[in-house]
């Protein structure tokens, strides 16, 4: 049994998907699976997909039948992960080759159901345009998150034992469905140990879902007031810090 399971959805990916995946093979940890999972992608991030799947055993390609979103794409990944730990990885964000050599040891060495670090913030083309994302190495309650998500999708791990297998809720529409995700994780009094080091690169590209502003915005208050049943008053007021410190985050360098 792996390790680590880590799941990569895929949608009009060609362009980054190979350099994502060797990310993860070149990892100095080596003890994991990768479940690549194409949501009906219309260009040719399928091909590419079987074709890596077939050079390396630990990579299994799933192809679905009917276009559903990242949201139940990773879903599907977790269903069929065996790992100890599930990890994530988009199919255009890179990990450095030390990320999951020092994730796992760090997890273990701290008892944590569930671990994130700092990471850089790079273009379509590769190059950093702002400052990273720093996180402090501490421990993060249901509460610190609920007043602000500083967990990155592509650095987040949980430990299958200490939490069971969790997913993410396709109603929310692919928007702020990984921020549920962390908060149900903590709700009921786990904690979430997070690292400092810098360990992985997030790619904004043109066009993505979250680089809608307004959208995202409209998404976090709805996922707040009526999943987090937080009075309409108080979730207004976390949106708009979310979205004061959303902008900081992007920050020229």
């Amino acid at each position: 049994m792996p390790k680590v399971s880590v799941i990569m959805p895929a949608y009009n990916a060609v362009s980054y998907l190979e350099e994502s995946v060797r990310s993860l093979t070149s990892q100095n940890f080596k003890d994991w699976e990768l479940l690549l999972v194409d949501d009906c992608s219309k260009d040719d991030t399928a091909i590419l997909a079987k074709k890596i799947a077939a050079s390396d055993s630990r990579i299994q390609f799933i192809p679905k039948e009917k276009n559903s979103g990242s949201a139940d794409t990773r879903n599907t990944g977790i269903k069929l992960a065996k790992g100890e730990f599930i990890a994530f990885l988009d199919a255009d964000d890179l990990w450095e080759p030390n990320f999951l050599e020092t994730m796992i040891p760090f997890m273990e060495k701290n008892h944590s159901p569930f671990s994130f670090a700092s990471y850089r913030i790079v273009d379509e083309n590769g190059f950093e345009f702002c400052e990273p994302f720093l996180v402090k190495t501490k421990e993060y309650s249901y509460s610190d998150l609920l007043h602000y998500n500083r967990v990155g999708l592509l650095t987040a791990i949980y430990h299958v034992p200490s939490v069971g297998k969790k997913f993410f809720d396709p109603s929310l529409k692919s928007l702020r469905d990984d921020y549920a995700l962390w908060l149900d994780i903590l709700r009921d009094g786990k904690r979430a140990f997070a690292n400092s080091e810098v360990l992985a690169r997030y790619r904004v590209r043109r066009g993505a879902a979250t680089s809608n502003k307004k959208k995202v915005m409209l998404a976090h208050f709805r996922m707040l007031k009526n999943r987090e049943k937080i009075s309409t008053f108080y979730a207004f007021f976390l949106t708009l810090v979310h979205g004061f410190l959303g902008l900081r985050k992007y920050r020229n360098k």
